[in-house]
């Protein structure tokens, strides 16, 4: 990737003398970023443009290109990348539009650029794109004229989106917050994010990374890449509909639509997932401030109403207010004017007009061992006070960076005064209190990576090969209760004991050799919610009820599951279905038949480690319930905690296995068992 970023020599393909040419906007934009270095320009036509010479193809340029820019009508980019190869060009990106965002008839033309690219071993960002710009050697191809308003920064930047992308970049800029690299990658036929990400997480001059992105290449290795990152990353993810709107065959799968799952991924991999550019942007000044190390804050206002909210949000976002020093009180309230204000954390500077004590308070609070951080309020309106409360705010950073601990400074003034005041402070200012504390929260709880993403040693006693082999032949669509059962025991699920009758007398023998009572169910693998179709039979005590209930689910099918009848429990759910991005996903919750009425439950990307899966019943307010309330026994939450690993296991060994859900299984005080059971397969791979 470094070469995209690092190149020594660009050809712009695509210029053209006409004042419409949008080639000659990234030649526009490499003279505005200062590129440093040789820029060459073809066009079929030929000419000359900004003196530069516009050579017909780019077999004519003499000498070596690293980089080719193209923006050529979507039909002449096949010839346009076997050229560039032919000529020995190893990066390409490809910003014109035209391809599959038009219709899938234009898929033959992204194959022959596939084609092309392995031919000459080439990569490409694009097509659809707007290219990339590197701050630091003024690098910059987007055909959309830009200019370099703030200076180079430490934010990397990973579009999908040209416009979005573009947007970030002057969002970030009017609050003086400059980017080190800027990718947008449109259609990802080659390049994706996850090589863009992998390279910022390296990348020196990159501190803070965003993404835009509407759709996941490849979820698992997003979230590998994040998982070793020890810098923070941003991910703004729209298109939350996917295809979760279509009706699921199960629980499981119903309850872990996708966004759900993105929302589990982004979390177990430690990715901040913002919700809109307004909260990337405020995210990212968060964590241009120092790292905050712990809970501790300490409040300085000039408005006791913004004291009163910064109160409300730190409560919010877990903050503690530790109260101030008793000599930094009596310092303050030797000031006070009217002497009618108490002093306290957060503290109210309302009755104080000294600002040389405003920068005395802010570094005795920062310095305190107390504390972890402060959020100071300065609400003034600039026309008797400007110099000082001016000055006040570009100390208050000098203050920050030799404490190194964070002050997040929230600044109420005319909108003339705040811009010359984000222009000349040197960090970032925030215009509202819960959004400062809100971007200290995520500065706080940043730990960085590399953190643990997956399981990696599966527990003991899987038979895998045995269950591999009974997957053989099996066919496609909901899995038979017995084969299932028999996958479950290879992987050491325990199932309540049960055995499958065809015919009324192998029913009332199986349950002879279980014992009464027993449970009788439809094996028929289509009835879904066997329930709602009259497939269940609960509690037959005897050979006649055992009969009847045959006489009756024999209507849905001649093959009926004879169970046990299991021991009281707390019911749960435990299941998963693949998802096609990020691959074996895991569900648990309370389970029976409210699971879809609470929807108590937690989501994880498997397979997971005994700690993983832990943590995410941790979630569920059910899990008060495993441990003794109101004198009840605690339960085995071990057990329950093995049992989700090994079905994170299954499903990450077993890719025939779609959809699998265990609803409900029992806890007890030793153990736990499943009573119900189905699953999808797909044996078409």
């Amino acid at each position: 990737m470094d070469l995209f970023f690092n190149a020594s020599s660009v050809a712009v393909i695509g210029v053209s003398s006409s004042p419409t040419n949008l080639g000659r906007a990234i030649v526009f934009n490499l003279m505005q970023f200062q590129y440093q270095g040789l820029i060459h320009l073809v066009g079929p036509k030929g000419g000359v443009f900004l003196g530069h010479k516009i050579y017909p193809t780019i077999l004519d340029v003499p000498d070596p290109v690293d980089l080719a820019a193209v923006l050529v009508p979507a039909r002449a980019v096949p010839e346009v990348i076997r050229q560039c190869g032919e000529k020995g060009v190893k990066r390409v990106v490809v910003e014109s539009a035209g391809f599959r965002e038009l219709g899938d008839d234009r898929r033959g033309l992204e194959r022959e650029i596939q084609e092309a690219l392995a031919k000459y071993n080439m990569r490409m960002i694009g097509p659809n794109c707007i290219g990339v710009i590197n701050r630091h050697t003024g690098l910059a191809v987007p055909f959309m004229p830009m200019k370099p308003e703030a200076d180079p920064g430490r934010v990397g930047i990973i579009s999908q989106s040209g416009g979005v992308g573009a947007m970030a970049i002057n969002n970030y800029a009017a609050e003086n917050i400059g980017f080190s690299k800027f990718a947008s990658i449109g259609n990802k036929l080659d390049v994706d994010e996850n090589d863009i990400l992998e390279y910022l997480v390296g990348d020196d001059q990159t501190r803070v990374i965003f993404a835009y992105l509407e759709g996941i290449a490849d979820g698992r290795r997003l979230m590998q890449v994040a998982a070793s990152s020890p810098k923070p990353i941003l991910v703004h993810k729209s298109n939350r509909g996917g295809s979760g709107s279509v009706i699921a065959r199960s629980h499981s799968a119903s309850l872990s639509a996708d966004d759900r799952v993105v929302d589990a991924a982004f979390r177990q991999s430690g990715i901040l997932r913002v919700s809109d550019q307004n909260e990337a942007l405020r995210a990212i000044k968060g964590f241009h401030l120092p790292p905050m190390k712990g809970p501790r804050l300490a409040v300085i206002s000039r408005s006791g109403g913004h004291a009163v909210m910064a109160a409300d949000a730190a409560d919010e976002f877990g903050f503690q207010l530790p109260p101030f020093p008793e000599e930094l009180i009596e310092e303050a309230e030797r000031h006070a004017r009217a002497g009618v204000i108490q002093f306290h954390n957060p503290m109210d500077l309302g009755d104080v007009f000294d600002l040389d004590l405003y920068k005395v308070l802010a570094a005795e609070s920062i310095r305190r061992d107390d504390v972890d951080g402060v959020l100071f309020i300065l609400n003034y309106q600039g026309i008797f006070d400007a110099d000082p409360c001016r000055r006040l705010i570009v100390e208050l950073g000098r203050i920050m960076k030799v404490a190194g601990k964070p002050i997040a400074v929230c600044v109420f003034t005319m909108h003339g005064e705040l811009e010359v005041n984000k222009r000349a402070a040197g960090y970032p200012l925030f215009t509202d209190p819960r959004d400062a504390l809100q971007a200290l929260a995520w500065n706080r709880d940043f730990r960085g990576g590399p953190v643990e993403v997956f399981g990696t040693e599966p527990p003991g006693g899987i038979r895998r090969e045995e269950a591999r082999r009974l997957l053989e032949g099996a066919e496609s669509g909901p899995a038979a209760p017995d084969l299932l059962a028999q996958l479950l025991d290879c992987y050491g699920i325990p199932v309540v004991a049960w055995e499958v009758a065809e015919s009324e007398e192998e029913a009332v023998l199986a349950a002879s050799k279980l014992g009464l009572p027993v449970a009788l169910k439809t094996a028929n693998p289509h009835v879904i919610h066997k329930t709602d179709a009259g497939g269940v039979f609960l509690d037959l005590t005897t050979e006649e009820e055992v009969r009847k209930a045959y006489g009756r689910l024999e209507e849905l099918g001649p093959r009926v599951l004879v169970q046990r009848m299991a021991e009281p429990g707390l019911e749960w759910l435990v299941g998963g279905r693949r998802d096609h991005t990020f691959g074996p996903v895991v569900i648990a919750g309370l389970g029976g038949i409210y699971v879809e009425v609470f929807r108590e439950t937690a989501l994880r990307v498997g397979p997971l480690s005994p700690r993983q899966a832990r943590a995410m019943l941790e979630e569920c307010r059910g899990t008060a319930l495993l441990r003794g309330v109101r004198g009840r026994p605690k339960l085995d939450e071990d057990a329950l905690v093995d049992g989700v690993v090994r079905l994170s296991w299954l499903l990450h060994d077993l890719t025939e296995v779609m959809e699998l859900d265990l609803n409900p299984v029992r806890v007890y005080e030793k153990g736990w068992v499943a009573l119900d059971w189905r699953a999808t397969l797909d044996n078409r791979k």
